[in-house]
Formats: structure tokens, C-alpha cells, sequence
């Protein structure tokens, strides 16, 4: 998570310079879960959970690399190309929920996707 949040940062340093907020990906696999701290300088990505998050997004780890990575129109997957209805369907079945601040998650999936 950690290459795809340097390369997003890299690519869209607007979008993580407006960010703000604590983010947890939680996985149904026995990894830790990761935490991301968006302030106004920085963008920390660390081992843990959080009690109070802004955002959680939970699943497994390549259902959620899956929809994290999908083509995206404006940090919603673009149901016009398969990749992105895939991602969609995940979210739909459940297989990845999200849930918390849209707009945190929005921004968050605009700076993942490739």
C-alpha cells in the first residue's frame, strides 16, 4: 500500500495536499491493518489500527488492491471500462465495503488508482 500511495502522491500531489484525515484498510486475511494519516505537510502510512477512523475500507488484500487500483472517474470507478465494473462489483457483493467520510474516500481512490 505503501508504493501505491508514494507513486499516487507523486502523480497527484494536489489531491494529497488537500487531504485530511485518518484512514484504516483492514484486511480479512491475517495482515496488520494499515493506518494513513493525511495532515498538511504529510502523508504517514504505518502498521495499526485506529479506534476513531475518518475512513475504514475492509476486505481482502486483492479485492481491495482490485478496487483501490481500477480506472477512476473522479475517485469513483468508471463503470465504463470492465476493470472498473469489476471493482464495483465488489462493492456491491460486499466483498469491499467502505465506509465513513465519501469525500476522504474519493480523494483516496484518486490517488491509488494507475
Amino acid at each position: 500500500m505503501f508504493g501505491l500511495l508514494e507513486h499516487g502522491v507523486g502523480r497527484r500531489p494536489e489531491v494529497a495536499r488537500s487531504m485530511r484525515g485518518r484512514v484504516v484498510l483492514r484486511f480479512s486475511e491475517d495482515f496488520a491493518p494499515v493506518r494513513i494519516g493525511f495532515t498538511p505537510r504529510t502523508v504517514t502510512v504505518e502498521d495499526g489500527d485506529l479506534r476513531k477512523p475518518d475512513l475504514v475500507i475492509s476486505g481482502s488484500l486483492p479485492d481491495i488492491v482490485h478496487f483501490a487500483t481500477a480506472p477512476h472517474v473522479r475517485g469513483v470507478p468508471n463503470p465504463a471500462r470492465v476493470r472498473g465494473r469489476a471493482a464495483l462489483a465488489r462493492v456491491a457483493s460486499r466483498r469491499v465495503r467502505v465506509s465513513g467520510d465519501t469525500a476522504l474516500a474519493r480523494k483516496l481512490l484518486q490517488l491509488l488508482s494507475l
